[in-house]
């Protein structure tokens, strides 16, 4: 089922996500990316990961089924993520014309007419058998 509270933009998912694995992992987990421009990690991971980081199931299944011996890559991240719960489509509102009053009026003019009409028309036929 859809909920607006599951999704998030992908730089909010991706610092969760690495707000997680700090958490996890400690200095094994920081000290990987030590030596790394850190908007090169952060594009890396958000082209591979994808939209996978706007919904929070997808990381949450992730960030439990990784391996808690030592921090995933980037591409093994984005396998977990994909393995994870499906996205759900966003039901899309549909929008119910009111009819005005004026519309009201010439629809129910226009179907009395057509009633009369489909009155004298089955009339005709029974004269004609």
């Amino acid at each position: 089922m859809w909920n607006q509270h599951d999704f998030c933009d992908a730089d909010t998912g991706f610092d969760y996500i690495f707000t997680k694995m700090n958490g996890i992992y400690g200095s094994l987990f920081a000290n990987q990316w030590r030596e790394v421009d850190p908007d090169v990690v952060r594009q890396t991971w958000k082209e591979e990961c994808g939209f996978c980081l706007t919904y929070r199931p997808k990381m949450d299944y992730a960030l439990k089924n990784m391996n808690p011996d030592r921090p995933p890559s980037a591409l093994a991240f984005a396998k977990l993520l994909i393995d994870g719960p499906p996205v759900p489509v966003k039901p899309v509102e549909m929008i119910t014309k009111q009819l005005t009053e004026a519309e009201k009026i010439t629809l129910q003019t226009a179907k009395a007419e057509a009633m009369e009409k489909l009155k004298i028309l089955t009339e005709e036929l029974r004269v004609k058998k």
